[in-house]
C-alpha cells in the first residue's frame, strides 16, 4: 500500500518534501523503488532526486506514484494524489 504523507495544498514558491510510505502486509518497505510523475509540470515540479515538490504556478495537479518491483508485472500498487497550488 502506498500512502502520501505530504502537503496537498501548496502556495506558489513552496518547496516541500515528497513523503510516500510503502507497506506490504502491514510492514514498512525500506528504500522502495518508486516511479513518480505529475500531470502538469507547469503547476508542480519534481526535484531531480524525486524527493521534493515545487509549487510553480497556481492550479490543480495530480501526483501519480507507482511502486516498481519485479514482483508486480502488471498491476503495481499505484497512488493517485490530487494537489492544489494557490497564489
Amino acid at each position: 500500500m502506498l500512502t502520501y504523507e505530504g502537503d496537498t495544498i501548496l502556495t506558489v514558491g513552496d518547496s516541500v518534501p515528497l513523503i510516500v510510505t510503502v507497506t506490504v502486509g502491514g510492514e514498512p518497505v525500506s528504500h522502495p523503488r518508486l516511479q513518480i510523475v505529475t500531470s502538469n509540470m507547469t503547476v508542480v515540479g519534481l526535484s531531480a532526486g524525486q524527493d521534493s515538490l515545487f509549487a510553480l504556478a497556481q492550479g490543480k495537479d495530480t501526483l501519480t506514484v507507482r511502486l516498481q518491483s519485479s514482483i508486480f508485472t502488471e498491476d503495481a500498487p499505484t497512488l493517485i494524489q490530487p494537489l492544489r497550488v494557490r497564489p
